[in-house]
């Protein structure tokens, strides 16, 4: 079987391969639109589209810049016909433009070009964006966004956008989606890079590329200022000539990205490229190395003082803090987790997550509230204070996609949380959720790669497969003519447990029970409600209940024996998938039920026991019978034995929940004995 790895065609290859340019090229000419453009069909690959891309066209490359050095031109043009009313957001555009507060370092756009089309009595009639119809938002000190929609649109309109983007930051190369939120029949992407920049690129997405090319041209730049060479007269301009590559991706007919059930995020299975700079080798001069490996990155997040040097200037204080919670405590598991108990009961998360501190940690002691890196970072440095070795580890959350494990990508890393070691166990700990217990993370941390860092920065796997969802449901049912009657007993899991203390931290107990009341109807009554173990946090929690409906006397009677089924509708609704399923957890969920025969009645029809394995050993599920005369016994039991399916066993996943769901909707038919 493949691994995740090639599933999603992720890999990092040199830039620079040989080959011969082909001449392939989008079917239309952009800026010359006919009638006969307007006779747009659906395409076969997507036939539910609101709106297509006809062309995605992208040219980057590094050239001079103003300021004595190098930079680069990214020039976009794209065409779009818009299917229905639907399909005119696709018109809509956000356009991000970084610049330094510290440097002259900036973007900006030029030669900006916007036109719709419309088919008017047989003849195309063109509407220009006009400049007073672009707008910038500051989005932060170092961000404005240039947004504006194409006008004229509806459906059967033709739009075409181009523009020249002009950028200093050669360290974040400009990476090229070929797949978006609607059907492109045409998407291509060429860069020139010089011979001075290294670069790898990482390539993703379950598409192939139409076209793949390279090849070598020879180029001369002139550079202000000499910032190139070490021997140059200062202010002086320097010449240098040298090769540059050429490379050239093509896709053609790509489906739209559409949302699945059970993904962590779709930007996982993205087609695209995305560039990363290796290093910078002018000419007589010795290489600059660009991309960091652990060890340093490490290293400067621990001198950092949003990071390593925060929690060094408040441990004395916390340990000061700490100390009444602690007094007489000798056993240190049971002291780290009063230390950890304290974090996570006195402060509180205001939703912000990120791996650095939000400001002065000392602030946050005073406020008692904090980012994810201001609370768990406190934690490190207080199990530190009182001895213990803890480290961070820092993750990207499964609604972030991917972290790399052989580069440091530090833009792909948005949370971070605590490891501390106590004897020979490391237990993982996050303080910002108020609802975990000891040695336990959120689920949205089980998203593969992650890094404790460490002297020797040590990579680990958060895999969903690692944690395991267990739910033991004790159900008793007696019916009669007139009602049917019962309790249940459930045991959740660990995961469903903390987000059931969640939810009667924000709402109250009445939250659970009303939502238990709607997934069983109006016609029943629910009673005698408790939840165990809602403040032990360390344990999960059980949901008791009785339960009553009214029955009409009737000769037959019709009973639902299981009574929390393990889904009501399959989650995989379509035929085929593209993507992995990507669980959160192993499953294993049982259900027992005891059903009195009410007198008078004999069992006219029962389901059959069945049992069904899913693929080689990757789950099961058994649906067992027993029927005596006035009770019967029911026993069923889903076990999943893995969180992660890739795309080949999708059509297995979903046979296998649809015979479950089935089989648990069977019902007992009891027919009324004759006098």
């Amino acid at each position: 079987m493949l691994s995740r790895v090639q599933y999603l065609l992720l890999f990092i290859v040199s830039l620079f391969s040989f080959s011969s340019f082909s001449q392939d090229k989008p079917s239309f000419k952009f800026g010359k639109v006919s009638p006969e453009d307007f006779k747009q069909s659906l395409p076969s690959f997507d036939t539910g589209a609101h709106a297509i891309i006809l062309g995605d066209i992208g040219f980057s490359r590094i050239v001079p810049n103003n300021d004595g050095g190098f930079g680069y031109e990214f020039e976009r043009k794209i065409r779009v016909y818009i299917v229905d009313k639907s399909g005119i957001d696709a018109g809509k555009f956000e356009i991000p433009l970084f610049s330094s507060t510290s440097s002259d370092m900036r973007e900006e756009v030029r030669r900006f070009n916007g036109v719709t089309y419309n088919l008017e009595n047989g003849t195309v009639v063109e509407t220009k964006l006009e400049n007073n119809q672009v707008f910038t938002e500051k989005v932060s000190k170092n961000r404005s966004d240039k947004k504006f929609s194409l006008p004229a649109l509806r459906e059967g309109s033709i739009f075409e956008l181009s523009y020249l983007l002009k950028s200093d930051y050669i360290f974040q190369f400009r990476d090229w989606a070929f797949q978006s939120e609607y059907p492109t029949l045409w998407s291509e992407y060429e860069v020139e890079i010089p011979e001075y920049f290294d670069y790898v690129y990482l390539s993703q997405g379950y598409h192939s590329y139409h076209l793949n090319t390279t090849k070598d041209v020879s180029r001369t730049y002139r550079i202000r200022g000499g910032r190139t060479s070490t021997t140059s007269a200062a202010g002086s301009d320097v010449v240098i000539s040298g090769m540059a590559k050429m490379k050239r991706w093509v896709m053609k007919e790509i489906p739209s990205l559409k949302s699945e059930s059970f993904i962590t995020t779709l930007e996982n299975y993205r087609s695209k490229i995305e560039f990363q700079l290796s290093s910078i080798r002018y000419p007589n001069q010795a290489p600059i190395m660009v991309m960091e490996n652990w060890q340093k990155v490490t290293s400067d997040l621990m001198k950092s003082e949003s990071f390593g040097l925060a929690m060094d200037k408040v441990d004395g204080s916390l340990e000061e803090l700490i100390k009444p919670h602690v007094n007489g405590i000798t056993d240190q598991t049971e002291k780290a987790k009063r230390i950890y108990e304290y974090f996570r009961d006195n402060f509180t998360w205001n939703g912000n997550g990120g791996i650095y501190t939000s400001g002065n940690l000392k602030n946050v002691i005073k406020t008692k509230t904090g980012s994810v890196g201001d609370i768990n970072l406190m934690l490190i440095a207080a199990l530190k204070s009182f001895g213990y070795t803890a480290y961070p580890i820092i993750l990207g959350t499964r609604s972030r996609g991917y972290t790399h494990e052989l580069y440091p990508l530090m833009d792909r890393f948005n949370y971070v949380v605590c490891a501390v070691l106590i004897g020979e166990t490391d237990y993982l700990l996050d303080a910002s959720e108020p609802d975990l217990g000891f040695g336990r993370l959120p689920s949205r941390c089980y998203n593969g790669h992650a890094r404790v860092l460490m002297q020797d920065p040590l990579p680990i796997s958060l895999a969903a497969d690692s944690i395991l969802e267990r739910k033991v449901t004790l159900a008793t049912l007696v019916a009669s003519p007139q009602d049917v009657k019962g309790s249940i007993q459930t045991s959740m899991g660990y995961v469903s447990s903390t987000y059931y203390r969640g939810l009667v931290r924000e709402k109250g107990e009445d939250a659970v029970f009303n939502s238990i009341k709607t997934r069983f109807g109006t016609e029943y009554e629910i009673s005698n409600t408790h939840i165990d173990s809602l403040k032990k946090k360390d344990l999960p929690i059980k949901i008791t209940y009785d339960f009553e409906t009214k029955n009409e006397a009737a000769d037959v009677l019709y009973i639902d024996p299981v009574l929390d089924p393990f889904s009501k509708e399959n989650p995989f609704q379509s035929p085929t998938r593209s993507f992995p399923v990507e669980m959160p957890y192993r499953i294993d969920e049982t259900y027992l039920l005891n059903f009195e025969i009410p007198e008078g009645y004999k069992v006219d029809e029962i389901p059959k026991s069945a049992k069904v394995g899913l693929n080689d050993g990757d789950g099961y599920f058994e649906y067992l019978v027993s029927a005596e005369p006035n009770r019967i016994q029911l026993r069923t039991r889903v076990v999943l034995a893995k969180a992660y399916f890739a795309p080949d066993e999708y059509e297995s996943l979903r046979e296998f929940f649809g015979f479950v769901i089935n089989k648990q909707a069977e019902q007992i038919v009891l027919k009324k004995v004759a006098p």
